[in-house]
């Protein structure tokens, strides 16, 4: 899957960890290697392999002025290209323009720092997702690193018949019309589709009415993002994606946005609460700061009276349960059910990427073909006869908007 990864642009870091040019450089993993990133004196991301090519010493140390990032053991700079533009030890001026430090291409869109960390010298084109194209104002970014595979997350957001349990509430009315049906009903009936940019997820709820039901929309985009109705939140869409650090840790990134709807502050805090970013801590590489150690600041009085899990926060929730699996979970030992059902799709689809791959065929969503823009979940109400296909070609039916779809 490294080589599948390098593929295509992936996220490498919230651009809010570099606030300023000649800021301090960042220390970032990705893909198994030490990276390090600095935004130059012109505001441009420079992504670099964390070790000075002289005597590998950390460039973290290093000194970010006047366009560059320079050693501070013996002066080597390096531009945002891995150009050594300066070796002052040395006695011939032309020394460093043999020698260039790994550095990988990085693109700045919705408040993100995305890079690609391919073989190919031209990149492929850049992703870009709705949100992308918003002004900030109307998107919001977090992300968690996380103690675990990176798969083991994506399978968690195609896992959506877990919502009815894991992030249900006790003695509290639905919070809205659309998400009632996800209390009634457990046994979500599961659907897929592939697509040019890798696959739709489909589920299907039975309601209370028995003339009406519930479809929630949630693609995966390769190789590693999906798109989910938020609710909870005046903003209505979740950009998910989890990224690779090593095998036993990752991203997860957590990206809520609306076209239509600016977030406040008002909002921002109650976002935070709800889904548990604030528990994030820059202080700990954007670690929660509920861990295992501390059964992520599980309450039982909250589990008995408020929520079903006892953790407070949707995030949180699943940040929980993806760490208590242990790094890298033995699938070997798992009794699948019925409503497993896109968990097995998504697993055949990646082993399928693989064989690809490693048979040198062209990978999905790479030739510039795919609209990213118009790619989106939606969470509708319909009469009980509608197909998938008709929730899937009906766009104007989105999340908040059943009324549309009884036209």
């Amino acid at each position: 899957m490294g080589e599948i990864f390098r593929s295509y642009w992936l996220p490498a870091m919230l651009a809010e960890r570099l606030p300023e040019p000649d800021g301090a450089p960042v220390a970032i993993k990705l893909l198994g290697e030490r990276l390090v990133a600095f935004r130059d004196t012109e505001g441009r991301v420079g992504l670099l392999d964390e070790f000075c090519p002289h005597r590998r010493v950390s460039l973290l140390y290093g000194r970010n002025e006047e366009c560059g990032l320079r050693c501070v053991y013996h002066g080597w700079k390096f531009d945002v290209e891995g150009r050594v533009v300066d070796t002052p030890t040395e006695l011939n001026p032309d020394f460093g323009k043999t020698i260039e430090v790994t550095a990988y291409p990085t693109h700045e869109a919705g408040g993100i720092v995305w890079t690609y960390m391919g073989r190919e010298p031209v990149p492929p084109p850049f992703p870009d997702f709705l949100f992308t194209r918003l002004p900030a104002s109307h998107v919001l970014g977090y992300h968690y690193r996380q103690e675990c595979n990176y798969l083991q997350g994506l399978e968690a957001d195609i896992d959506i018949s877990h919502p009815s349990f894991l992030h249900s509430p006790i003695g509290e009315a639905p919070i809205d019309k659309t998400r009632e049906a996800m209390g009634v009903d457990p046994r979500p009936r599961g659907f897929t589709r592939d697509e040019a940019f890798g696959f739709q997820t489909i589920w299907r709820w039975n309601t209370p009415d028995p003339a009406k039901a519930l479809y929630w929309v949630d693609p995966f985009v390769v190789p590693c993002h999906t798109i989910v109705p938020a609710g909870r939140t005046k903003l209505r869409y979740i950009w998910h994606a989890w990224v690779p650090i090593d095998d036993e840790h990752h991203w997860l990134y957590y990206v809520h946005y609306d076209p239509d709807t600016p977030a406040d502050e008002e909002e921002r805090r109650t976002l935070e609460y709800n889904f548990g970013h604030d528990l994030i801590d820059p202080g700990i590489e954007y670690r929660s700061r509920g861990n295992l150690e501390n059964m992520h600041l599980l309450d039982r009085e909250r589990q008995k009276h408020e929520n079903f899990s006892g953790i407070r926060g949707i995030a949180a929730q699943d940040v929980a349960i993806l760490q208590s699996m242990g790094p890298i979970v033995d699938r070997s030992l798992e009794q699948i059910g019925s409503r497993d059902v896109l968990v097995m799709h998504l697993r055949r689809y990646l082993l399928d990427l693989v064989r690809k791959q490693m048979a040198g065929e062209t990978l999905p969503a790479l030739d510039g073909t795919v609209a990213f823009p118009d790619i989106d979940s939606r969470m509708v109400i319909v009469p009980a006869d509608t197909s998938v296909d008709q929730v899937l070609a009906r766009r104007e039916w989105k999340w908040g908007e059943a009324a549309l779809a009884e036209a």
